[in-house]
């Protein structure tokens, strides 16, 4: 009776193993779809033999535990490979989106309106004396430079929009590192007496959505549960703890991540991966570069039609004129940068010469007045240039500060005057007799005192003697000259993590923006490569992934058959039992 009981224990232990079985396939049969599941598999044992007599007799089977099967090193290479996709991809939508900024397809794009600039000097310098030529200069001008302002806020808001993505990338970063932490604390209770293969399944599922945000770095404890480090070696997740990130910084466009005791650490430069590290390279290299190269053209564009224009003179003399640059500090030095002037660098030793007229238009001061500029430590400030032109021209002239600390001078009674033979470049650093106001795309313009008098562009140059002609075009062949003028331009390159760096290149205006634009070109191709090779291993690796963890239906099927005829053995192994049972009860 007792070797009947065993058999019937077999049995029923068999049973339970292949409805275990069946359960398990069941389950994966039912996860076919879903791409976060690993598969199941029943390890079935026998269990621990008992001895009968001389022999040791085995006593059925046993289900030891159910395992994921999986490979740790292939689904770390996949998280890795998808966030650097996730990385490229981000930064592909917002390339495509800088190449339509600076599209040349158009009449109105940057390079035809900086050819049109140059040919218009050349029309003024063809009929130098005709005003619909000088009109047609102005309003030209104006467009291009709405043009350098629409490129640069453009450039702006696309760094405004990636650090607002931001903000709401790091919301859903701090909810999945929570969700990482619960799940770890239930993993840790469940696996002290077995294995949490779906909660492992998830949690690896939010490990995966987390580095396409974000850097990870992912190590595993004895207990089964996982600490997550990101960027700088800060800790993300450890155990059932949570450690959130922020945006922060003077602008709010630093992240920032906050450790137990509250202190604050900035991450932002050593994030590389993911949607975060796409954007960042974005914003703070590729779109920063762009914004400070397309200042620098500009700024260099504005300062060399200035400074020819400067030495120039319309088809009238001034009766007033106001600086279009202040300083900071009247009493400073102006060749130096604690005056607080824009083009403070620019200035020089040297003199420019003020000629004044009378009503009639001859020279009052016969020779012209020469001021005299002192660059170095020391020199001339705007209060004591104010004070040598009223020293030296009180009688025709009234040089003042404006409230908002520009120069200006203005005529007495009904004299003229105007400016020439400037070595200094003091005019054009304070904007005295300029085509262009501003400093770079942002605020470029054109000087208002040549929106309220055409006349005032300066087509000609005064004689030595004082006198000008009206048709005198030779400072507009100079200024229009400088489209073919190679000169020094500062160049950068951005790095987030060992900061801008300014260097500099020796080429044309137009050379230097349609380089700029060249490296835009560049760099969209080097993303666009980026994306198909990251896209290809994506691939590959998820083929190597799913066939060693995604569900097989054909496997499954197999499966069922093999656990349901299992099943049937065992049950008629149990029916076989029960026949002898009752053959041996009538026996009795």
């Amino acid at each position: 009776m007792s070797n009947l009981g065993l058999v019937l224990n077999i049995a029923k232990s068999a049973l339970s193993a292949q409805q275990y079985g069946l359960e398990v396939t069941s389950h994966n049969i039912a996860n076919v779809n879903n791409p976060d599941y690993s598969r199941q598999r029943v390890i079935q044992v026998p269990k621990y033999p008992a001895k009968y007599g001389k022999v040791i007799i085995g006593r059925g089977v046993d289900v030891d535990e159910i395992i994921r099967i999986c490979d740790q090193f292939i689904d770390q290479e996949l998280i890795d490979q998808k966030a650097n996709l996730k990385s490229s991809q981000e930064m592909e939508n917002y390339i495509s989106m800088l190449e339509g900024i600076f599209t040349e397809n158009t009449e109105g794009s940057m390079s035809s309106l900086l050819s049109t600039f140059w040919n218009l000097w050349h029309d003024i310098a063809n009929s130098p004396s005709s005003s619909p030529e000088r009109i047609a200069l102005y309003e030209h001008s104006l467009s291009l430079s709405a043009r350098f302002h629409d490129i640069k806020n453009e450039i702006i808001d696309m760094q405004n929009d990636i650090s607002n993505a931001m903000r709401s990338a790091i919301e859903k970063i701090n909810e999945i590192t929570s969700e990482i932490a619960e799940l770890n604390n239930q993993i840790v209770g469940m696996e002290a007496s077995s294995t949490a293969n779906d909660l492992r399944d998830q949690r690896n599922a939010l490990v995966s959505e987390l580095s396409q945000y974000i850097d990870t770095k992912v190590f595993e404890h004895e207990n089964g549960a996982i600490t997550v480090i990101t960027a700088k070696g800060c800790v993300l997740v450890q155990g059932i703890d949570s450690y959130d990130i922020e945006l922060g910084g003077s602008n709010e466009d630093r992240v920032l991540w906050t450790g137990s005791g509250g202190r604050q650490t900035d991450i932002t430069d050593h994030i590389t991966r993911g949607k975060m590290g796409g954007w960042l390279t974005m914003r703070d290299e590729v779109l920063e570069k762009c914004r400070l190269d397309l200042d620098e053209v500009t700024k260099e564009l504005i300062w060399h039609v200035n400074q020819q224009h400067s030495q120039g003179v319309g088809l009238s003399a001034f009766d007033e004129v106001t600086g279009t640059y202040s300083v900071t500090n009247t009493a400073e030095e102006l060749g130096t940068s604690d005056s607080g002037l824009y083009f403070y660098d620019r200035i020089q030793d040297g003199s420019f010469t003020i000629w004044v007229y009378d009503s009639s238009g001859n020279v009052v001061n016969t020779g012209g007045t020469s001021i005299t500029i002192d660059a170095d430590t020391g020199g001339t400030t705007l209060s004591s240039l104010r004070d040598e032109i009223n020293t030296q021209l009180s009688s025709y002239l009234t040089a003042s500060i404006t409230s908002d600390n520009k120069l200006n001078i203005t005529a007495n009674g009904d004299y003229t005057f105007a400016f020439s033979d400037d070595t200094s470049n003091i005019l054009s650093a304070l904007g005295i007799n300029t085509f262009f106001k501003g400093t770079g795309a942002g605020n470029i313009g054109v000087n208002d005192a040549i929106g309220e008098n055409k006349d005032l562009i300066a087509a000609g140059i005064i004689e030595s003697d004082g006198t000008f002609a009206k048709g005198d075009n030779r400072n507009a062949i100079s200024i229009a000259g400088i489209q073919n003028q190679e000169i020094t331009i500062s160049q950068w390159t951005c790095d987030r993590t060992d900061g801008d760096t300014e260097g500099s290149v020796t080429s044309t205006i137009e050379a230097y923006y349609h380089s700029l634009i060249g490296s835009v070109g560049i760099k969209s191709s080097s993303i666009k490569r980026n994306v198909n090779f990251n896209e290809t291993m994506v691939e590959k690796i998820s083929e190597i992934r799913d066939s060693i963890s995604a569900v097989s239906l054909d496997e499954e099927m197999t499966n069922i058959i093999k656990y349901q005829h299992a099943y049937s053995a065992a049950a008629k192994l149990i029916s076989v039992s029960d026949e002898m049972l009752k053959d041996l009860l009538d026996v009795k």
